[in-house]
């Protein structure tokens, strides 16, 4: 698949200048510089974007031209651009970096394929997680960018994401098994790496079992969140046959965007991976009981055999807990949003933008 819109930016709420930057060195930053965010507009993108926005950032939206980008109201203290372009395109991402006085990147573009699309588009997603990974740091590394925080994900930890205990960035080493999670992997430790030897602060967020707001089918996610899952068959007046009780640390993408951001502001960090979860847990079921007072006529169960549930739990069902003492100690992050506060603000947000 080719580059997208190469050397061409569509601009949406801002201006977009002429960059003066050469290629051989690295951009000055603006006064008031932004940040780019890679895949802005898919699930965690949008609420990445509109944390940002909250607290006054210009913030550029860089990827595939998307269906439908919201406007995120007029209230929003910052602004963002939209620029269309593909990772894997370098100039492409460095003149946006460029054009925007970016001094950050928040890299999130991938494709998160599961089994059933392994093998159909196994190339692209290689290509697209770590060719694609390695085209933003280059980009970042030639416009000057302080900090490149990736998006990495709870699957590095594989098979052993299932041992007992919480998962600890230190004492469970990753062992990565489909292919998601395999370039995921490579991803991340290609990023800190070529952080080490270029002497730009790279950072690995690896982020949890989320759900919520701006969830929906984009064409690059196989199966969302069990949560979405059931929310919908609810909405759709169908019951939801769960495999299991669905016991995860379950995490709120506000939440998520929220963490993400803390790392973002870290002057020096002192380490180089972070979990990113809630620091506890609860099951799909009680989900499906919140589900059931609020429609009454909802119905679930939990499925005699597993292979009967119409809900996917991604075949990690049983997957330990992600410790984020690591996140709570040099952040000061606490996530707001538990069990009821969740389901309260995504029935609100369902209510205002649909499912």
């Amino acid at each position: 698949m080719p580059p997208a819109d190469q050397g061409k930016a569509k601009a949406r709420r801002s201006h977009d200048p002429m960059s003066t930057a050469s290629a051989d060195q690295p951009a000055s930053r603006s006064d008031k510089a932004a940040v780019l965010i890679t895949g802005g507009s898919g699930f965690i993108g949008l609420n990445l974007v509109e944390t940002l926005l909250e607290r006054g950032e210009r913030v550029i939206v860089f990827g595939p031209e998307p269906q439908n980008l919201p406007s995120f109201g007029a209230e929003a203290a910052g602004a963002y651009t939209f620029t269309a372009g593909d990772v894997r395109d370098r100039e492409g991402v460095r003149r946006a970096l460029e054009d925007a006085g970016a001094d950050r990147i928040i890299h999130a573009a991938a494709i998160t394929a599961g089994a059933a699309s392994e093998a159909r588009q196994f190339a692209a997603v290689v290509d697209v997680n770590v060719a694609g990974t390695v085209s933003a740091l280059e980009a970042a590394r030639l416009a000057g960018v302080h900090r490149f925080l990736f998006l990495s994900s709870v699957a590095v930890y594989g098979r052993n994401g299932f041992a007992p205990g919480a998962l600890d960035e230190t004492d469970t080493p990753p062992a990565p098994q489909g292919l998601y999670a395999i370039t995921k992997h490579a991803a991340e430790q290609l990023s800190l790496r070529y952080g080490a030897t270029h002497g730009m602060s790279v950072i690995a967020a690896r982020v949890g079992a989320p759900f919520g707001r701006w969830e929906r089918s984009t064409g690059v996610r196989d199966t969302l969140s069990a949560i979405h899952q059931v929310t919908a068959l609810a909405l759709a007046g169908r019951e939801a046959v769960l495999p299991s009780a669905g016991r995860k640390d379950w995490i709120y993408a506000p939440d998520i965007a929220a963490a993400l951001a803390l790392l973002l502001d870290i002057p020096e960090p002192r380490e180089a991976v972070y979990n990113v979860g809630p620091g506890g847990e609860w099951t799909l079921e009680e989900w499906c009981r919140l589900l059931a007072e609020r429609h009454p006529g909802f119905r679930y169960c939990i499925a005699e055999r597993p292979q009967d549930a119409n809900v996917n739990l991604y075949g990690n069902d049983g997957r330990s807990p992600m410790a984020i003492a690591r996140l709570r100690a040099e952040t000061g992050f606490a996530p707001r949003f538990g069990l009821q506060a969740a389901f309260a603000d995504y029935m609100q947000w369902i209510e205002r933008y649909g499912l």
